[in-house]
């Protein structure tokens, strides 16, 4: 099981969203598209991605895992986990930010999604972060997925401590809202819950509470992931 982290290739993006997929299937994607995805849903998400990627890649950074040993036909082309990083490197004002989400927003919504629950959801967490951080400078840690075939083999670390490593040139904090099955591995790796998004998805047709936690590592802490 050899696991090597490289970066990830526009080429990749497809697969990436697929692991995605199935990774927050049984939570918050689950409730997103309560009716699945579809080639449109796919075509939205990914030109949406590379769109934001190419128009300020030095903001987004986005990596992926591969297992080695896997079949040269794995359908997803041997990843086995993926992370979407944001860095913030300066103090933005508020306009600054104001200006960044109206552009982000500006494209609308994709097909088949729960609008409702993703206006709440999108709404809870944009407040929350604005509270815990305003525009001081941080690192977010937007997206860390790892294929459910492949949990605790080292993926998520394998991300966490290239993070790491980059916020400590930066002498950042690493920011992120978790769910609860990757609360865990954040709080073995230096986060500090510093509140809580209190989402519940039975509000919008799902069967358990999905509650996030805000999650803050402070500056300077240590690069070793567990």
């Amino acid at each position: 099981m050899p696991l090597e982290l490289h970066p990830l290739q526009e080429s990749d993006v497809g697969v990436a969203y697929e692991l995605m997929w199935e990774t927050f299937k049984p939570d918050i994607m689950g409730l997103m598209y309560p009716d699945g995805i579809n080639d449109a849903v796919r075509e939205w998400s990914n030109s949406k991605s590379l769109a934001s990627w190419r128009k300020d890649p030095e903001r987004y950074k986005k990596n992926k895992v591969i297992d080695t040993d896997l079949p040269d036909d794995d359908p997803f082309n041997k990843i086995v986990g993926v992370a979407d990083w944001e860095f913030f490197p300066k103090y933005r004002s508020k306009e600054e930010r104001e200006k960044s989400n109206a552009e982000s927003e500006k494209d609308g919504l994709p097909p088949l999604l729960n609008e409702t629950m993703m206006k709440d959801f999108m709404g809870q967490s944009g407040q929350a972060k604005e509270e815990q951080l305003g525009g001081k400078p941080f690192v977010y840690l937007h997206i860390l997925a790892t294929h459910p075939k492949h949990h605790r083999k080292g993926v998520g670390a394998m991300h966490l401590r290239w993070g790491f490593e980059q916020a400590e040139k930066l002498g950042l904090p690493v920011y992120l809202e978790s769910s609860p099955i990757g609360r865990p591995l954040y709080e073995r790796n230096g986060f500090e819950i510093k509140g809580w998004l209190p989402f519940d998805g039975r509000e919008y047709g799902g069967e358990k509470e999905l509650p996030h936690a805000l999650m803050l590592r402070p500056a300077k802490g240590e690069v070793e992931a567990k």
